[in-house]
């Protein structure tokens, strides 16, 4: 850690925000295999003993922050535009659940597949499935309205977009731009909802 935080009194919900700011900016900095619950004390400016009376293990306290985290990023999308509301999703994605600490830290833990699998799981089905939910939710709402039709929203189209985005990110080390963005739901995205041009009407 490159810098201690004094030791502050804090209770509720300030506490408890210090302590998963903690954690993400460990898992940042060291990675998941040398996550301690002492660091993380350290980084919040705490003792351990408010960790430990809440939290058995570092993974239940990851799980917690995570949790947390991403929950911030999952506001409901609906611009009454298909193609917006497609943006809307996949800027959340690269702005907020791919930047800074959060995504540092997700990368840390997603990382751990061979030695944490049941972790990586939950992280993933509790986590990180309900974006994928929030840009169904998107689309069948585009269904409902008329502007898509029935039987074009799948499993599949949901999770091109983001699959594109991780892999961009994956190679290039940074997520996709705005002009990658716009060009994986043009020429992706809304032809397999078909829909044919750029500019949606919703």
């Amino acid at each position: 850690m490159s810098e201690q935080v004094k030791k502050a009194r804090r209770r509720g919900q300030a506490l408890l925000d210090a302590i998963y700011q903690a954690v993400l900016a460990e898992l940042a900095e060291v990675g998941f295999r040398r996550l301690t619950m002492e660091g993380i004390a350290a980084r919040a400016g705490t003792g351990r003993m408010p960790l430990y009376r809440r939290w058995d293990t570092p993974e239940a306290l990851v799980l917690d922050a995570l949790a947390a985290a991403l929950a911030a990023t999952r506001a409901p999308v609906d611009t009454g535009d298909v193609r917006e509301d497609l943006l809307a999703h996949f800027r959340t994605m690269t702005g907020q659940i791919m930047a800074g600490d959060l995504g540092a830290a997700l990368g840390a833990v997603m990382g751990e597949r061979l030695h944490h699998p049941e972790l990586v799981a939950t992280v993933r089905d509790r986590l990180l499935r309900p974006h994928l939910d929030a840009i169904e939710a998107s689309l069948r709402r585009a269904v409902a309205r008329g502007r898509l039709a029935e039987g074009v929203v799948s499993a599949e189209v949901c999770a091109a977009g983001p699959a594109l985005i991780t892999v961009h990110h994956l190679i290039n080390g940074t997520p996709p731009g705005e002009a990658e963005l716009a060009a994986i739901v043009d020429n992706l995205v809304l032809p397999a909802l078909g829909m044919t041009s750029a500019r949606s009407s919703g």
